[in-house]
C-alpha cells in the first residue's frame, strides 16, 4: 500500500542538487535548490558556486575509506551521527512500534486499544508535518534537546502511572501517555535527528557515516525490540506502563549525553560546519563561534 504514493511522488521530487552538481550540471542544480528552500532565503548561484567548490576539493583528495572515520574530527562526527541514530530506539519511541499492544497490558478493552492505535498512526503523520514547521525556525539542538527532555518526564510519569493500583483510571492515564509520548517524538526528536544526520558528516564521508550510523541503529534496535518485548508481557517482566521507569533511564543518558556533545548546527554553511569540527569548539558555543568569510582552515 504504502509504495504506491511513494511511487507516484518521487517523480514530482527534486533531483539532489549535489548529485547535479558532481555532473556538471550546474543550472539545473541551481534550480533543484530554489525547489528545495525558499527563494527569498536563498541565493541559488552562491550555494551551487559552494558545491562546486566542494566537489573540486573531493577529486583532488584520494577515495574516502571507513577508516577515516574514526580519524580525528571525524569520529566525533561519527559518534553523533552513530549516538542520535541509536537513540531513536532509547527515548520511548519503541512503545509507539508496539502502540496497539502497550495499550492491552495497561488494561485498555482490545477494540479500544486498536482504535487508540489508529490514532496514534493518524497523529503521527500530523505531527511529522508540522515538524516541517519547526525546523524551519528553531535549532536542531535546541528541538532535539527539549524534545528529549519532555520524552523523559513523560516517560517517568508514564511508569508512575503504572506503579499505582490498577484501576480504570490508572489504565487510562497509563494509555494517554503512551500515546502523547509516542506522537511528541514524532514532533521533536524524531524529525531533528534526521537534520542532524544530515548536517554532521563531512560531505565526501557522508554515505560511510551514513551508513555507520544506520548500522549502529541495528545493533542497538536489536536487543531493544527483545526488551521492550519481555517487559510487556505477561509472562515476562509485565511491567505495563512501569516501562517508562526503564526509558525514561535510557532517555536520561541520552540528553544529558546530547547537551555535551550535539552541536547546534542551523544556518551554517558545510565549510562553516567543516571549520567549527577542526577548531574543536565546545558544543555549547557553536552559536557564539563566529567564522569569517575569509576562513579557510
Amino acid at each position: 500500500m504504502f509504495p504506491t504514493p511513494l511511487a507516484i511522488l518521487i517523480w514530482y521530487a527534486p533531483e539532489s542538487p549535489w548529485w547535479l552538481a558532481r555532473k556538471g550540471r550546474l543550472e539545473e542544480a541551481a534550480h533543484s535548490i530554489e525547489r528545495l528552500g525558499r527563494k527569498s532565503r536563498l541565493n541559488a548561484s552562491e550555494t551551487v558556486a559552494m558545491m562546486r567548490r566542494v566537489v573540486e576539493l573531493e577529486k583532488s583528495t584520494k577515495e574516502p575509506n571507513h577508516l577515516e572515520l574514526f580519524r580525528g574530527t571525524d569520529l566525533y562526527r561519527t559518534l553523533i551521527v552513530c549516538g542520535v541514530y541509536a537513540a531513536q530506539n532509547l527515548t520511548g519511541n519503541l512503545i509507539a512500534n508496539q502502540a496497539v499492544y502497550f495499550f492491552e497490558q495497561a488494561g485498555i478493552s482490545t477494540n479500544t486499544a486498536f482504535a487508540l492505535g489508529l490514532i496514534t498512526s493518524a497523529l503521527q503523520m500530523i505531527f511529522v508535518m508540522l515538524s516541517w514547521i519547526l525546523t524551519t525556525y528553531l535549532g536542531r539542538r535546541t528541538i532535539y534537546l527539549w524534545g528529549s527532555l519532555g520524552n523523559t518526564v513523560l516517560l517517568v510519569a508514564l511508569g508512575v502511572a503504572g506503579s499505582v493500583s490498577i484501576s480504570n483510571s490508572a489504565s487510562l492515564a497509563q494509555a494517554s501517555l503512551g500515546l502523547i509520548i509516542s506522537v511528541l517524538f514524532t514532533l521533536g526528536p524524531a524529525p531533528a535527528s534526521w537534520v542532524i544526520i544530515g548536517e554532521t558528516s563531512a560531505i565526501r564521508l557522508r554515505p560511510l557515516t551514513t551508513g555507520m550510523g544506520r548500522a549502529s541503529y541495528y545493533i542497538v534496535e536489536i536487543p531493544c525490540i527483545f526488551l521492550a518485548s519481555w517487559m510487556l508481557n505477561p509472562t515476562g517482566g509485565n511491567l505495563s506502563g512501569r516501562c517508562g521507569y526503564v526509558w525514561g533511564a535510557t532517555g536520561l543518558v541520552c540528553l544529558v549525553t546530547a547537551y555535551f556533545f550535539l552541536p547546534e548546527m542551523k544556518g551554517r554553511s558545510y565549510r562553516e560546519i567543516d571549520i567549527l569540527f577542526k577548531r574543536k569548539v565546545p558544543a555549547r558555543k557553536w552559536k557564539e563561534e563566529h567564522v569569517d568569510v575569509e576562513d579557510d582552515e
